[in-house]
């Protein structure tokens, strides 16, 4: 069953199972300025696992300069050690970009720390 945390929704995609335990027990965590919280990503947690999972986050011009974040690109989150296939990316506002995010299955043989040819740093 889905929890209601700060800054969720009661809409209908509020019901999302964790990609990494397969748990329906997530606390989602909607983007947005108005609110209980002032996140400019929107991701849930996992109630049994503990992992955060991102849907999407936000980075300034700046950021997407250096990153070279494009579609079909891979985005690593090294603080909780995932990653990330890059499906979209919006421009919302003259200094920013939403990157859409689908979680990849955890690679327990390749640190995630390391990177191909083919993926930027995050």
């Amino acid at each position: 069953m889905t929890e209601a945390g700060p800054g969720s929704e009661s809409g209908g995609n509020a019901n999302r199972a964790c990609p990494w335990c397969g748990n329906a027990s997530t606390t989602f965590v909607s983007r947005g300025y108005a609110g209980l919280t002032d996140e400019t990503s929107q991701y849930f947690i996992c109630g049994a696992c503990g992992r955060t999972t991102f849907e999407l986050v936000a980075k300034s011009a700046r950021e997407m300069r250096f990153g070279r974040y494009k579609p079909g690109d891979i985005y690593l989150d090294r603080a909780n050690r995932t990653r990330y296939q890059i499906s979209r990316v919006l421009r919302v506002g003259s200094n920013e970009f939403l990157i859409y995010l689908k979680p990849l299955a955890l690679d327990e043989t390749r640190g995630v720390g390391s990177q191909t040819a083919s993926e930027p740093m995050a």
